[in-house]
Order: structure tokens, then C-alpha cells, then sequence
């Protein structure tokens, strides 16, 4: 729905009985709720993505500012743990 609704607005719905819940005395019921730009009632999903998608944004940056700080060849086998000294000599 994506008008505003006002009290006494008629709303048509027809559901169909794609799968039988009586054989174990379920029931079907349908919820109405309203909706923000972070998601539904609960806003710990929005949160949550925004939260995540901050620290990626946060993560690549220091990324790239390490690439840039101390670039490394492309494809370096030194770089390889069979090719490292454990003794460092």
C-alpha cells in the first residue's frame, strides 16, 4: 500500500488456501504494519545494515590507504608462507 490510510478505509484482500493448515489446527492470519526508511516496526535490521555497511566502507579504506602506504608487487611469491625463512635468516 503506498498511500497514507485513514480510519474507516475499506481494504480488499482475498487470500487462497495454498497450503492446508488443518491438519495440525494452524492458522493464517494477516498483518497490516507500517514501514520507515530503516524497515519495519523493529529497527534493529536497519541498524544492523547500516552498522555493517559502515564498518566495510570503514575496512576498505584503511585497506587502500595500506596499499598506498606500502604497495606490494602483484603476484609476489615471496609473500607465500612456503617461501618465508622461519629463522629469518
Amino acid at each position: 500500500i503506498e498511500v497514507d490510510l485513514q480510519a474507516g478505509d475499506v481494504i480488499n484482500v482475498e487470500l487462497q488456501n495454498n497450503y492446508n493448515t488443518y491438519s495440525f489446527d494452524g492458522k493464517k492470519k494477516l498483518v497490516l504494519s507500517t514501514t520507515s526508511w530503516l524497515g519495519g516496526k523493529n529497527d534493529f535490521l536497519g541498524i544492523a545494515y547500516l552498522v555493517v555497511g559502515g564498518l566495510c566502507f570503514f575496512l576498505s579504506l584503511v585497506f587502500t590507504i595500506i596499499y598506498l602506504v606500502k604497495p606490494r608487487k602483484l603476484g609476489d611469491p615471496s609473500y607465500l608462507s612456503w617461501n618465508r625463512n622461519p629463522g629469518g635468516h
